[in-house]
């Protein structure tokens, strides 16, 4: 008898995405010597797939920095429950793979290589074995730049950032833990009620489902006990366990049932890859009822200038493929800037706002403000940026000043944009920038579900590495891109698909995502009042400042120069004000549907 799920939220059809592992056969690559060929082919694997062989390669000159690493492997999660399957106690020779074998009767789904503490990691190349046979699955790792070891290239390697706590590996997926979920049918768009069934190829397998967006766990979702009929839209999310073997990769895909609860959005996009961890946004707000196909031109750490002049010039060809795609008349336009010569950015930002307006001319423009990156290098990171707001900047000293600074150059962008260039609607900006802020103010002060404070965890969080978010990340950029764009709240509507999340930590970034766009002024949601919020209170330690209000929920900004900031000037307030000399801290408080707060100054 089939289960009947009346399922309110509105969803676009997302085909489950297969974990695609590729299995060689051969003897691994050389990479410093070039090994000798088989005397006969490897026998192919068996299921599960057991490992009980790795091979190392070190960075050059770091062949000590392996002693006390370990390899290890989990069939709980990418970061938890590993054990121990080898520990290397003696240094490589330089310049050879270093060659570990151990006894392993176990399938362990996630297999991992954890770096001494101190390390670094500086390691070249990683790879695993199933008696001879070399396995690929997919990549994890911590820190930044994880992936070095993983890309057959000696030239490469994984040198953290951080000193301790790194860790790569591979996903084995299906070839060493349940195999996943199929459904049936796949996903699509019905007029009428639809019976879905789930099934799984492993043997004596239990599935468990949820309806909103997250993984279920052994003891967590709906337990599958015959054909779901859905009646009305849904997103099913599932998972197949069984003792002995991790559990299976997740599969996902979402089934519309009637018409669709928005119309589709017309969007395109210029930037480089971090607009295309934006691109993401077009899978998960399919799960809210909304299509956005999201066409984008994208170049690799490109500025503006030379996004523009490689689509007017050499590359002009693949532009124009590129722009065909994008359904006219356009919605909504974005770019990316990060050109810290602001007159070049704003001229070639300008630019591109009056091409697309040829075929567009009611489009609305906004300007992504990204996040800043790990070593915080850049002009922006390092609080080095002009404004016409304050008479002088302070040097950005925590990664949340950091993103103060971003934010505060892409409004001096779209100031510039403003006076030179009055047709069509005003360019408008997307305040990623500020929700990642927050986002590590809430874990660095405990207040981020299930995440312990620290730089290790919020990276592990929503990075893959350190300049791109990982799906999380990407999730968390969605739901800003959500509310800015749709111009209400992602909560309860646009679900975590893909991500890691559970479900308390997607409502905390959900409500994050609205709260910081409908209270930036600059989104077009922001509504003032009478009443005025209570006045910023301020307290510090001779190294930080914090700022508070009686006034639940309130938003700030300030200066350091002695200007009287505003709700719309000054830096934006993410949980830190670093003190330093000459400082002269002015602060107020707002928030939508009151009036500004008195400002606050800090007694000298």
């Amino acid at each position: 008898m089939a289960v009947r799920l009346r399922v309110g939220i509105f969803m676009r059809p997302l085909l489950a995405s297969l974990l695609v592992v590729v299995i060689a056969t051969s003897v691994p690559h050389a990479i410093r010597a070039q090994a000798p060929a088989p005397t006969k082919a490897a026998p192919k694997l068996t299921w599960p797939t057991i490992v009980d062989r790795a091979r190392l390669l070190t960075a050059a000159g770091r062949e000590e920095v392996t002693i006390g690493g370990k390899i290890s492997g989990s069939n709980v999660s990418a970061s938890e429950g590993f054990v121990t399957l080898a520990e290397i106690k003696t240094k490589p020779a330089k310049g050879e793979w270093l060659e570990i074998k151990f006894t392993n009767t176990q399938p362990y789904r996630w297999v991992r290589y954890e770096a001494p503490a101190g390390s670094h990691a500086n390691i070249a190349e990683l790879e695993f074995y199933a008696g001879e046979n070399k396995i690929r699955g997919q990549g994890f790792g911590s820190g930044g730049r994880w992936k070095a070891a993983l890309d057959g290239k000696p030239e490469t390697s994984f040198n953290a950032e951080l000193a301790d706590g790194q860790a790569v590996g591979l996903d084995l997926g299906n070839l060493a833990s349940t195999w996943q979920p199929d459904f049936n049918p796949g996903g699509g768009n019905f007029e009428k009620p639809i019976e879905v069934k789930l099934s799984s190829r492993t043997p004596g397998a239990t599935i468990r489902y949820t309806l909103d967006g997250t993984a279920p766990g052994p003891n967590s979702g709906v337990a599958y006990t015959g054909p779901l009929t859905l009646e009305k839209n849904a997103t099913l999310v599932a998972v197949a366990f069984k003792d002995g073997l991790a559990a299976s990769p997740p599969s996902t895909t979402t089934l519309w049932v009637g018409k669709p609860s928005q119309a589709p959005s017309h969007s395109f996009h210029v930037g480089n890859s971090l607009t295309g961890n934006a691109s993401r946004y077009a899978s998960f707000i399919r799960t809210a009822g909304g299509e956005d196909r999201f066409p984008a031109y994208l170049i690799g750490g490109s500025l503006t200038v030379k996004l523009w002049n490689e689509s007017q010039g050499p590359d002009k060809k693949r532009w124009d493929e590129t722009y065909a795609k994008a359904e006219h008349p356009l919605d909504t336009f974005t770019m990316q800037p990060r050109d810290f010569n602001v007159d070049q950015e704003t001229d070639h930002a300008t630019r591109f706002i009056k091409l697309i307006r040829e075929k567009s001319p009611d489009v609305q423009p906004w300007l992504y403000a990204e996040w800043v990156e790990m070593n915080r290098g850049r002009p922006t990171d390092k609080g080095l940026v002009p404004t016409f707001q304050m008479k002088k900047t302070f040097p950005a000293l925590t990664w949340q000043e950091s993103m103060a600074a971003m934010l505060l150059y892409n409004e001096e962008v779209q100031h510039r944009i403003l006076a030179g260039y009055h047709e069509g609607k005003p360019v408008r900006i997307i305040p990623t920038a500020h929700a990642l802020g927050l986002a590590r103010s809430l874990i660095d002060e405990g207040k981020f579900p299930d995440v312990a404070p620290g730089e290790a965890n919020f990276y592990s969080l929503f990075f893959e590495d350190s300049v791109h978010v990982n799906p999380a990340g990407c999730y968390l950029v969605a739901c800003t891109w959500y509310a800015a764009l749709h111009r209400e709240s992602p909560e309860g509507k646009m679900l975590p698909i893909g991500t890691s999340l559970n479900a308390a930590q997607a409502r905390v970034i959900q409500s994050l995502a609205w709260e910081v766009v409908r209270n930036y002024p600059d989104c077009g949601l922001y509504e003032a009042g009478t009443q005025p919020c209570a006045q910023p209170a301020i307290r510090h330690d001779g190294k930080r400042i914090a700022l508070t209000s009686a006034t639940p929920g309130a938003f700030f900004r300030y200066t350091l120069d002695g200007t009287t900031p505003t709700r719309t000037t000054g830096y934006i307030y993410n949980g830190i004000i670093s003190v330093q000399p000459g400082i002269q801290l002015k602060a107020v408080a707002y928030r939508s549907g009151l009036a500004d707060s008195e400002v606050t100054e800090l007694a000298r």
